[in-house]
């Protein structure tokens, strides 16, 4: 077992909103580690960038650190294989690989991508825990690049969980995202209006 006194931290960075990122061993398996101030005791795991994430709090002890990741890492890692069992439509996937080979310097990779009929309140969703995305059949028979838009924007969820300036900024590697923005701000407009119906508000 990997002594829980001290995490040597290799590859520091400063993030944004005081957030300091780094990678240890824990199990002999490297994990990244970021800590943050805001994050008082609470701590999260996800699968990013081909490795385990942990958000913990930045005072956080390291012994407490590995105690709570070694029970998170195997959530994670079970989440993980339970999706790349999931079956994803062929078309769809190599799209979101092709999008992140283009805009985002495959920074990032889905383990599934497929069409859903169930929302209808939002236009995509993705679990960063497991890398699989959902994107609504409502966008079906939308312009490409309208489609590719809400790819790209739960693709960087497998990144950036919130909707910050890191997350914009890598979204809008993508040159159309703005433009799709309004298309679908239009189509949900023409929706509520001529239909009454609810429509998704945004891409989540």
């Amino acid at each position: 077992m990997h002594n829980i006194s001290t995490l040597e931290r290799e590859h520091i960075e400063q993030l944004s909103g005081g957030r300091i990122a780094s990678v240890v061993e824990i199990d002999g398996e490297p994990v990244r580690l970021i800590a943050s101030a805001r994050r008082k005791k609470t701590i999260s795991a996800a699968f990013r960038e081909g490795m385990v994430e942990l958000s913990v709090p930045l005072l956080m002890r390291d012994e407490d650190i590995v105690v709570s990741a070694r029970s998170l890492i195997a959530k994670v890692k079970s989440r993980r294989q339970a999706a790349e069992r999931l079956p994803s439509n062929p078309e769809l996937y190599a799209r979101a690989l092709h999008l992140a080979r283009v805009w985002l310097d495959n920074e990032v990779q889905p383990t599934s991508v497929v069409w859903t009929d169930r929302q209808r309140k939002t236009w995509g969703t993705c679990k960063p825990t497991t890398g699989e995305i959902r994107i609504s059949t409502m966008l079906q028979g939308m312009p490409q690049w309208v489609v590719d838009s809400v790819v790209i924007h739960e693709l960087a969820h497998l990144k950036y969980a919130d909707h910050g300036q890191e997350f914009q900024d890598f979204t809008r590697r993508y040159p159309r995202t703005a433009e799709a923005d309004a298309f679908l701000l239009g189509v949900v407009f023409a929706q509520q209006r001529d239909q009454d119906e609810p429509f998704p508000e945004a891409v989540d």
